[in-house]
């Protein structure tokens, strides 16, 4: 799976008790920050310092996690998930596309794909999607959950 992370964009990552989570970058990790206790999640860079593994030690609610490359920072919210976790991400820069195609067309909203971004049209109520209040429209990054309203709809 692949991940292209606009800037500045909060991605929600689920983890699992059970699997171990890579995420892999195309540059070197220079340093991770974790907003909880470190007792809480299993870390570890590895293969040439562009991969980080993460595994969470407790069951509960998780914090951020900041990751800061030699290109860019990503930060991420870390959640539970055991019917949906992720594993094996492969994180790249995400820019805003312009020519897209349909991926979801609803009445209440249509969500477009480029190469490395998406758009969200909402054509119902203000909806919260990613932790961001979408009247009209909205970009978000290719590959990454949306959390529309506290659900979980996409990835």
């Amino acid at each position: 799976m692949t991940f292209y992370i606009l800037m500045n964009q909060v991605t929600t990552l689920f983890l699992s008790l059970n699997l171990l989570t890579t995420l892999s970058f195309e540059s070197e990790v220079i340093s991770f920050m974790y907003g909880g206790s470190q007792q809480d999640v299993y870390f570890k860079v590895t293969n040439n310092k562009k991969t980080l593994a993460i595994k969470p030690k407790i069951e509960g609610k998780l914090s951020n996690l900041l990751v800061i490359t030699k290109q860019r920072k990503y930060y991420f919210n870390l959640s539970h998930s055991a019917s949906k976790p992720h594993q094996f991400v492969e994180v790249k820069h995400g820019v805003i596309n312009h020519a897209m195609k349909k991926l979801v067309n609803r009445s209440d909203y249509e969500i477009l794909e480029g190469d490395s971004s998406i758009l969200y049209i909402n054509r119902g109520k203000t909806k919260i999607i990613n932790g961001i209040d979408v009247k009209t429209k909205e970009y978000f990054s290719k590959g990454i959950p949306l959390i529309v309203n506290g659900e979980r709809t996409l990835n």
